[in-house]
């Protein structure tokens, strides 16, 4: 071959790397596009799902933390990936359940709200997501307390449980939810403190938060559960608790946790601020709170 010749189909050669070259950065930057039209595009069912959010959002309470936009971004990569919105719903099996339960003459009788936040609000909530092409994974999760000075009885606990599970599928509600035990179904063990917390307490912990946590507890246990603690005990308790709430949080955010390193909402029956602490080490479980449901459903009056 001569010189010439080998010239010519080198620049053939060439040519064609090029068009290939120019076809990749083409393709390239249109992904890019893609990506960024996704990153930026809103879908309706999102737009409308969050309008719907917020508006209950105002409802629940003055004041009420406002729901992240982070949320509204969640909700629009469930509907471009086709992935279920994971939710999340903590429910207190409470020491108080024992005086409920003796005031109400040795049986459990739902309160209003639990009746309305299971053939009302729950439903509701569930029918918009439908409605707008979401598919829901939704855990209500019964929770016991951290600390075994505050557990009630496995009776009365399965009993409650019952009561619950029975109104949810009087209510249809059991088959857009599931309920399960946060420890049994969930964890798979009692829950446990975070060992940095219980070495190190005051270097992640704020003298300020504590007391505002202690007496929110000393109040609880006076008034709902009838507890008689000391100071000594109490103090100890409202420790033991906060380092097993730092490390619900780490969970949750972690690659252990059963929603994919934080892909979830929770979507709380307390007050927002009771997730405080779930955020020492988790900062980003605050952007994920949505407060749209009646809180503390099961207290009487």
């Amino acid at each position: 071959m001569s010189y010439q010749s080998r010239k010519i189909k080198k620049s053939k050669l060439n040519k064609l790397r090029f068009s290939i070259g120019l076809i990749w950065v083409k393709l390239f930057n249109k992904i890019k596009k893609i990506r960024r039209k996704e990153k930026t595009m809103q879908f309706p069912g999102a737009k409308k799902v969050m309008e719907f959010l917020k508006m209950r959002n105002k409802t629940i309470r003055p004041n009420n933390l406002r729901i992240n936009e982070w949320v509204g971004g969640y909700l629009n990569r469930c509907l471009i990936n086709g992935g279920p919105v994971n939710i999340l719903t903590p429910w207190s099996l409470s020491k108080a359940l024992e005086k409920r339960f003796a005031k109400q003459g040795n049986i459990f009788i739902p309160t209003k709200k639990e009746m309305r936040l299971l053939r009302e609000e729950m439903p509701e909530i569930v029918k918009m997501f439908e409605k707008y092409g979401f598919k829901l994974n939704w855990w209500v999760t019964l929770a016991r307390s951290y600390l075994d000075s505050r557990l009630i009885g496995r009776e009365l606990e399965d009993r409650y449980k019952k009561m619950i599970t029975d109104l949810a599928k009087r209510f249809a509600l059991s088959d857009s939810v599931l309920f399960l035990d946060w420890e049994d179904d969930v964890l798979g063990s009692r829950s446990a403190p975070c060992e940095r917390i219980v070495k190190d307490f005051d270097k992640y912990i704020r003298r300020g938060a504590f007391e505002i946590e202690l007496q929110r507890w000393r109040n609880w246990a006076k008034e709902e559960a009838e507890l008689n603690q000391t100071n000594e005990e109490l103090e100890r308790d409202t420790r033991y608790q906060i380092a097993c709430e730092v490390n619900e949080g780490r969970f949750l955010m972690s690659e252990k946790s059963p929603f994919n390193f934080g892909d979830f909402i929770i979507i709380p029956l307390e007050i927002p601020e009771r997730f405080d602490n779930f955020t020492i080490f988790a900062p980003e479980i605050k952007k994920r709170i949505i407060s749209v449901l009646s809180c503390y459903p099961w207290r009487l009056g």
